[in-house]
């Protein structure tokens, strides 16, 4: 009687079983990572968004000119996207400082924020 090599019926179908498993597994970790890549992106633009804002009210207080109006809001246009942003001033322990937080908004409703930026801003005596 010869013996005979190779692999049995069983033992190639629990390696396919297995490589089946690996390669579901790979796939859901890749769909994972472009998902988180993806959001990872959206709040880069929402902070570059917030930054200019920021730049623009520190503009305008510099030379006099910011409001500092509560509630303030507008729109920008970045990487081919529209977003929305408010600003929400507060007063701080300090007359001469408010609190300024700018946040960015992916819809026109303001309903899903994507990014908030905050700092202290020096208003000046009056």
């Amino acid at each position: 009687m010869t013996k005979q090599k190779g692999f049995t019926l069983l033992e190639v179908m629990v390696a396919m079983g297995i490589c089946a498993v690996a390669g579901i597994a790979a796939l859901q970790a890749t769909g994972a990572h472009i998902n988180n890549m993806s959001i990872i992106e959206q709040q880069t633009y929402a902070s570059w968004v917030a930054e200019n804002q920021m730049v623009m009210a520190r503009t305008k207080a510099s030379g006099g000119k910011w409001n500092g109006k509560n509630s303030d809001s507008g729109d920008a246009e970045l990487a081919g996207h529209k977003w929305y942003w408010s600003q929400k001033v507060e007063k701080t322990a300090d007359a001469e400082f408010v609190k300024l937080t700018i946040e960015v908004f992916e819809d026109e409703g303001r309903e899903n924020s994507v990014y908030d930026l905050t700092t202290f801003m020096y208003k000046g005596k009056k």
